[in-house]
């Protein structure tokens, strides 16, 4: 008998990452017709050693790392449940997630996901915030889906729906959810239950961390090339854009500051003071890589 929900948990050496917790969680909802997938992207711990352990559990193997958005998509592929639940290894549910969401989508056929709202939380469980669904900002992120802030570990998807924009983009390895929803948004219609039904992991921050790497970088790009043509010139979708590129460029300014291509990162501040003149922290930036030595602190 085929299941209601499949819940599917991408998993990468989870051995240290909190994945058999979100195992026991996924098997601890209150909703039980459902089947658990793990997808392990090429781990190199004992991620197999311990999904193996919960005989109940399905679990597939990636023959290469591809990230996030290629293991949820083998999980899709895989899954036999009419909606889709992605659960991160570090994320949780509460209790009845499953239970809240879905007879939303049972009772409305044109709705493509429901999402909820969250909590941050350190790594030890404790609240730091509440994380609302709806956010209405002046980035092309949120202009394009509505408002929707479909946070991945918070959603219950139509599987229908999920196939039929083609699931996640996996060349994305950052904003792949964000363009997931604007797709689903375009298409179909999205529900916001306004209750904090998910826990976001959050781990300890450095300054080193705020310096992006060149996968997420080149994946930024890839995003603003994609809806370039989505923001007509004149309009507040083309406003967004701009600033959206500005930051793009300054986040490659600090790239480049971090390896000491300081003519590359003056090049990429110029860029991003071209699409946003009057950006003080950026002319301050640009400035600053004429100075050396520089610290990784001073460009957060």
């Amino acid at each position: 008998m085929m299941p209601l929900v499949s819940a599917i948990i991408p998993a990468y050496n989870g051995a240290s990452r909190y994945l058999e917790q979100a195992i026991h969680n996924v098997l601890a909802q209150t909703v039980q017709d459902r089947e658990l997938i793990v997808v392990d992207d090429a781990s190199t711990d004992d991620t197999a050693r311990i999904v193996l352990r919960f005989p109940q559990v399905r679990y597939f193997r990636r023959a290469e790392n591809g990230g996030q958005a290629a293991a949820r998509n083998d999980g899709a592929r895989l899954a036999t449940g009419t909606y889709l639940a992605f659960l991160d290894q570090d994320d949780l549910w509460e209790p009845t997630f499953l239970e809240e969401t879905l007879p939303l989508l049972q009772a409305q056929p044109d709705v493509a996901v429901v999402h909820a709202d969250g909590y941050q939380v350190n790594e030890q469980n404790e609240i730091l915030e509440y994380d609302g669904a709806m956010k209405h900002t002046a980035s092309i992120t949120q202009i394009l889906r509505g408002g929707h802030d479909v946070a991945t570990s918070g959603s219950l998807f139509r599987k229908s729906c999920f196939d039929a924009v083609g699931g996640y983009d996996d060349q994305l390895f950052v904003w792949e959810d964000i363009d997931l929803a604007i797709r689903l948004f375009q298409r179909f219609q999205l529900l916001h239950l306004p209750k904090p039904l998910y826990r976001h992991r959050l781990y300890s921050h450095n300054a080193s961390r705020n310096i992006p790497s060149e996968r997420s970088l080149v994946a930024r790009h890839r995003f603003l090339e994609n809806y370039a043509t989505a923001c007509p010139s004149g309009t507040a979708l083309a406003k967004a854009l701009r600033r959206d590129w500005s930051q793009y460029y300054g986040d490659l300014g600090k790239h480049h500051l971090a390896v000491g291509r300081f003519e590359e990162a003056r090049k990429a501040f110029l860029l991003a003071l071209r699409y946003h003149p009057f950006n003080g922290k950026m002319a301050l930036r640009l400035l600053r890589t004429y100075l050396r030595p520089w610290k990784p602190a001073q460009f957060a």
